[in-house]
């Protein structure tokens, strides 16, 4: 299976001597493409930053991120920018959305702020595939949790991106909307063939996924698939 993402040798270092923290110490790690991946861990266990270096959101110390066979740090700021509006849609735990705008305007944000043709037939099919079409001149804050959540996912899926990173996407929702919500970014990520990698502490989540990566103090422990998670912790 071929993969999109490909982590050699990542590392990250935050502070000197002994306060030093090795963030990411020597992490490699390959992500196909077309599957649903979860990073866990526990808190400080390097998940995040791995996260944002996949993303394009911060430059390592050393070794390389290579995403849909772009080197990451090889990328100016400016570059990054043009990489993530293209290469990656983004959802985050706290939605992210603009309260000044409405949900429609929200969701073709990123769209417009890259200068993109809208789409206006994928429009319609994101918005009705998660049912948020009778709520786009609604704003966010008319809207649960779920529903902003769903938002987020829809302005992610409208970049056309080949992979969604997901950090906590349902941190901040109860566990009846965090199915919901899980089902729908599955459901949407193999619809449109697209890599989902996600952040997130709920083993529920981890079992619905193709892969498992486990980390802790900045290096991965184990990669496993669902039915060895259990046998794991």
């Amino acid at each position: 299976m071929e993969s999109i993402i490909k982590v050699r040798d990542l590392k990250k270092f935050y502070g000197k001597g002994e306060s030093q923290v090795k963030a990411l110490n020597g992490v490699n790690l390959n992500i196909e493409k077309g599957k649903f991946t979860v990073i866990t861990g526990s808190s400080g266990s390097g998940k995040t930053t791995l996260f944002n270096m996949i993303g394009g959101l911060d430059y390592p110390d050393s070794g390389s991120v290579v995403v849909d066979n772009i080197e990451l740090k090889d990328m100016k700021e400016k570059q990054l920018a043009v990489f993530r509006r293209s290469k990656i849609g983004f959802i985050y735990q706290n939605y992210n959305l603009i309260p000044s705008l409405t949900i429609k305007e929200n969701i073709l944000f990123s769209v417009n702020l890259g200068k993109q043709a809208v789409d206006k037939e994928f429009f319609r099919e994101i918005t009705g595939f998660l049912k948020l079409e009778n709520r786009l001149d609604a704003y966010p804050g008319q809207l649960s949790g779920g529903g902003q959540q769903r938002v987020s996912i829809a302005r992610a899926l409208m970049l056309k991106s080949g992979i969604v990173l997901a950090d906590e996407p349902t941190g901040n929702l109860d566990s009846c909307t965090s199915q919901e919500v899980l089902g729908l970014l599955k459901s949407a990520a193999q619809t449109y063939r697209q890599t989902l990698v996600m952040i997130t502490h709920n083993l529920d989540i981890a079992q619905m996924a193709d892969r498992v990566v486990r980390m802790e103090d900045g290096q991965i422990l184990e990669r496993t698939g669902r039915m060895q998670w259990k046998t794991t912790i």
